[in-house]
């Protein structure tokens, strides 16, 4: 068995080249990336997910961002690859949900819950920490373990799947990437067992912070929102007049939106440190993404500028479906169905809290949820819709926002700070 996975103890186990076993939960693009990566400094690796049929036994990933690693492809084969979580959970030190829309983040908690381990400590994480994820996390594990939350404050990589099962692209890595941890100063030390695996400038963040940064909600929602605000949800579009790559062909009324947004999300963290979050940190778009990306930005002049000449964005497209008469957006994906419970109406609601007026927030509400057939935001301006036990509503799950943020000052979360 491995030994508790405590500060001293991680720092102990790259120290030694000790061999950890790491479970990724999900299938999707991060996990082909991430699987290679930890293979390569020696760690078991397996994969939990519901198509284990349709993996190949070697798994690899092409990197295109030599300027990070020079290495154009790794590839490994994983300790194990199943539908069964008592095959991997048990055995774990690192359990990191990766690869999967962060919607579905209650839905895996729950599989894992009953096969956690009773004899260590184990870490247990997220790609993409926004939406609240520790406040997820204790709901659901209820505390039924010797854990530790942590995540990535954004996904390490721009990152693709070529072929399901067996090869991913890593487009670009981000040049820092923060770690959120419950306090903000990785008390048990994660850092030190993801740095030689991810190979990127690791920085303490708290998940508060990362709810809040720019992130999928911050670009998703405002550029579809400038694109199909009129859309009748029926009617087809033309192809060659819709852009295909979501980020280099953002046109000019989606890169408004995107603007004015990041407008309410500054106004929304100067609205919490005003009531008291000690955090220095500026939310603006164009300094958070010059930070993960910098020389892979062209031209930065401005947070459009930024986003259309990112080369790490430039081959993400929106999904689009064949219909009679031409093409329409695809729903059913994650633009529509995540970043909108889990990221724009959490957004809302901590501006509720700040007093701060989001007339654009609630605008992409109001138009996203008509598309997915939802109430979220209702008429009156209220997080009261009929299904707003979907999202994440920190106001609803028994979280004091103040008491939490006033609480990092001094290194530890509010004992108020907890999900009833």
């Amino acid at each position: 068995a491995f030994p508790p996975a405590t500060g001293t103890m991680a720092a102990a186990a790259v120290a030694e080249g000790r061999q950890l076993f790491i479970t990724l939960v999900g299938g999707g693009n991060s996990t082909h990336c991430f699987a290679p990566l930890a293979c390569a400094q020696g760690h078991k690796v397996a994969i939990l997910t519901r198509r284990p049929d349709d993996w190949s036994e070697t798994v690899e990933v092409v990197n295109d961002d030599t300027d990070w690693l020079p290495i154009t492809k790794m590839e490994c084969k994983p300790h194990v690859i199943t539908s069964d979580p008592a095959a991997c959970i048990p055995h774990s030190d690192i359990i990191v949900i990766a690869g999967i829309p962060i919607h579905h983040n209650p839905a895996m908690l729950q599989l894992i819950k009953p096969h956690l381990p009773t004899n260590k400590k184990v870490f247990i994480g997220t790609i993409c920490a926004y939406g609240g994820f520790d406040w997820v996390a204790h709901r659901e594990l209820d505390h039924c373990a010797d854990y530790s939350l942590f995540g990535t404050q954004l996904i390490p990589w721009c990152c693709g799947t070529l072929e399901y099962g067996k090869t991913g692209i890593i487009i670009g890595a981000k040049r820092i990437l923060r770690i959120a941890t419950e306090d903000g100063k990785d008390p048990d030390g994660i850092k030190d067992l993801l740095r030689p695996i991810l190979r990127q400038n690791l920085a303490d963040t708290d998940f508060l912070a990362s709810t809040l940064w720019p992130n999928n909600p911050s670009l998703h929602p405002p550029i579809l929102y400038g694109l199909f605000k009129d859309w009748d949800g029926k009617t087809p579009y033309d192809a060659a007049t819709l852009p295909v790559a979501i980020y280099a062909e953002m046109n000019d009324a989606s890169a408004k939106a995107v603007c004015d947004l990041d407008d309410e999300l500054v106004a929304i963290t100067e609205g919490l440190k005003a009531k008291g979050w000690k955090n220095a940190d500026d939310f603006r778009f164009r300094k958070c993404v010059l930070e993960n990306y910098l020389e892979q930005i062209s031209d930065n002049t401005d947070t459009v500028t930024c986003i259309r000449t990112n080369k790490a964005f430039a081959k993400h497209k929106i999904p689009y479906q064949q219909v009679d008469g031409g093409v329409v957006p695809v729903i059913a994906h994650k633009f529509f169905e995540t970043d909108l419970p889990f990221g724009l109406v959490t957004f809302k609601d901590i501006a509720l809290l700040c007093g701060v007026e989001t007339p654009l927030i609630d605008k992409i509400i109001m138009w996203n949820q008509a598309l997915i057939d939802k109430e979220y935001l209702a008429a009156d301006g209220s997080l009261s819709g009929k299904d707003i036990g979907e999202c994440i509503v920190p106001s609803r799950m028994g979280i004091d926002l103040i008491g939490l943020s006033k609480s990092f000052a001094n290194g530890s979360p509010a004992k108020k700070a907890r999900v009833d």
